[in-house]
This record gives C-alpha cells, structure tokens and sequence, in this order.
C-alpha cells in the first residue's frame, strides 16, 4: 500500500491530526524505507503482513516518543529549580566558549586570575577560587565543619528584591554580615556555568581551595572561560537584565506575559484536543528546591481538554522537539511563560497545532 493509504486507514487517522506536520513527516518517510526493506524480505519468504498490521506498526511508530530530546521548553515557571542542571547561559558566554574551542588554548592559569580579579572586585572580597561543582565545595566545607563558611547555593550579584520579588541575600551581603567566606552556585541567581564559587577572606579561601585543588576539582577552562564573560556583564549593572537569561526571564513585566498569553491563546485553542486555552494570572515559584520556594506574579496558560485527551495533549508536548514540560494538573496543564523565552512562542503552538 501507498502511504497515503495507510495514512486514511481508521487506526492511522485517528492520531494523524495529533501530531507535528514535521513530526508526521519524518516518521512516515523512515517508517517507508524501514517497510520497503522488510516487505522485500518477507515477501522473499512468503510472508507479508495485512493492511491492518501495517496501519498498527505505522500509528506506534507516530506515537513514539522524540529521541534525544535534550533540550526543552521550559514551562512550569520555575527558573531555578532541582530539575532543570543548569540555567541557559549569556550569549556573550556560549560566544568565549565557541572561540575557545575553535582555536588552541594553553593553561588556564591566566583566565582563572581574570575570574579571581574580577569576583574579588564585584563582591569586595579579599581572594576567590572557582571549582567544578558546587556540590564537591559544600562537601569539602562540611567535611572540615567550617562554621564561618556560608554556603548560598541562589547567592548571586543581584537581589530580586530589588525588583520586587522576594529577597534573596546575595553574596556580598552575606560576607557583610559576618561570613569569613561564601559558597555559591554558578548557576545559581548569577547566571553563569556549573560551577562551585567561594570568595572571602584571603586565609580561609587558601586553606580550603588547597585541599581542593589537590582533588582535581578545580574549574576547567571552558567553565572559567564562561564565568568570565558572565561576570564582565555584571560590571554594567544596567546591562545584567538584558544579557543574562535568569534576569531576562525574572524581570520580564508582567504586561508583557500578559499579552504574550492573550496572543497565544487562540492560537492553541484551534487544536482539536483543546477545549479552551485560558490566559490566567498566578503566582508560581520560579525558585523551587522542594524545601524552600519563592513566589511570583506571573501568567500563564490553562489548557482545558476536550472529553478524555488530556495524556494525548500531554504527549503531544512531550513529543515536541524541544519538548515542552508544563505544570500537570489532573484537570488542566498549565503552560507557564516566566520561564519561556518568547523565542519559543511559536514552537508552543506548533507542537499542540502543527505548523501551519
């Protein structure tokens, strides 16, 4: 049979209409040459399989999941949060580390002093020592029982509470408030790589940043690289919110998911498995360890289904290349836009509606 007979087949038609135009495209075509092959072969044999066998293998093969979909579209609210390993990063950081990579390098010794420089400039401290996680530094920390030592994996340069959100200490003024040192996440509210940070007073910093370095978990070149040019943004105060990703996403206004929302509801509500995408202002945690959270105004989308389609609409979002990853409720999915770049509108769309 022609594709486009098994595509009319009962059992294929059904699901046609719930998937990606591109989506439908590339799997039918593999599904065709994988099916040329193996009908030649059984028909060598004698064995060919019915209308009805073909039109099941073809509508599992459109149902399956995306393969390797590592990225996602973030829609839960949640900017930082246990689930997402790390923070988009600034383009002028994916930019050093592109250079790097492209061209010979030597030691990183002169890139890690650029890095010390300016944490020691930015947060007042006396030294700093970046390492590869921020989980083998609290390790370290807790290991030695260094009680003068804050650990403030959010810490960044910058408190949303100047933006109106809830405070978050940040890394100067923690060591303002009596802490020899402070460790923190690069990925944390500063915005930059993976990475474990501590600054502080001279002695405390040596002492600790000796042992690990003596564990092979210092930063690598990329990771500093990266760090780097994160931090040169912060020297601009009025730039940060601009350039770095987590800021972007933070202090976007309000009116402007507002209208983002209004402008993408009847766009998704045109899918056949939609009963109404509702814009709803909320609050959501766009910081969320499980322990501690911290809320803010936001507004999102409240997909409402029709009869019983809410695992087809949530497979939908999951089959999406970069796949889509909502709040899930038993009566709704909330589709979140504090978290979505608007870069990413029209993908959201795509994969409830198809392209059009």
């Amino acid at each position: 049979p022609s594709i486009s007979e098994l595509l009319k087949h009962p059992t294929v038609d059904r699901i046609v209409g719930r998937i990606n135009r591109t989506t439908l495209a590339q799997r039918a075509a593999g599904f065709v040459d994988e099916l040329q092959a193996s009908l030649h072969k059984r028909g060598a044999q004698g064995v060919v399989p019915s209308l009805q066998q073909l039109a099941e293998r073809l509508a599992q093969r459109l149902l399956e999941p995306a393969e390797q979909r590592f990225t996602a579209i973030n829609a839960t609210g949640a900017i930082w949060s246990e689930r997402w390993p790390a923070l988009p990063l600034a383009e002028v950081a994916v930019h050093e580390m592109l250079r790097l990579t492209s061209e010979y390098h030597e030691t990183s010794n002169v890139l890690f002093e650029r890095v010390e420089q300016l944490l020691m400039k930015l947060t007042g401290a006396e030294a700093a020592w970046v390492g590869r996680s921020y989980g083998a530094l609290a390790a370290a920390v807790g290991a030695r029982g260094e009680e003068a030592i804050a650990l403030a994996p959010q810490a960044g340069l910058l408190d949303p509470g100047e933006f109106g959100l809830t405070a978050v200490e940040t890394i100067q003024s923690r060591l303002t408030s009596g802490a020899q040192a402070v460790g923190c996440e690069g990925c944390g509210l500063l915005g930059g790589p993976c990475c474990g940070i501590l600054v502080g007073r001279r002695r405390e910093i040596a002492e600790l940043s000796s042992q690990l370095t003596a564990d092979s978990t210092a930063a690598d070149t990329l990771t500093l690289a990266a760090l780097a040019a994160t931090l040169e943004v912060y020297q601009q105060p009025d730039q940060v919110i601009h350039k770095i990703p987590a800021w972007q996403l933070l202090t976007a206004p309000l009116e402007n998911l507002q209208q983002r929302c209004e402008r993408l509801a009847p766009l998704i509500a045109e899918s056949p498995l939609i009963d109404e995408a509702r814009p709803t202002q909320c609050d959501s945690a766009w910081y969320d360890t499980g322990e501690v959270k911290y809320a803010v105004p936001t507004w999102a989308l409240k997909l409402c289904f029709k009869e019983s389609s809410r695992e087809d609409v949530a497979r939908l979002l999951k089959a999406s290349s970069p796949h889509v990853v909502g709040r899930e409720q038993p009566d709704a999915i909330w589709l979140d836009l504090r978290a979505v770049f608007p870069r990413w509108d029209q993908q959201v769309v795509t994969a409830l509606v198809g392209e059009a």
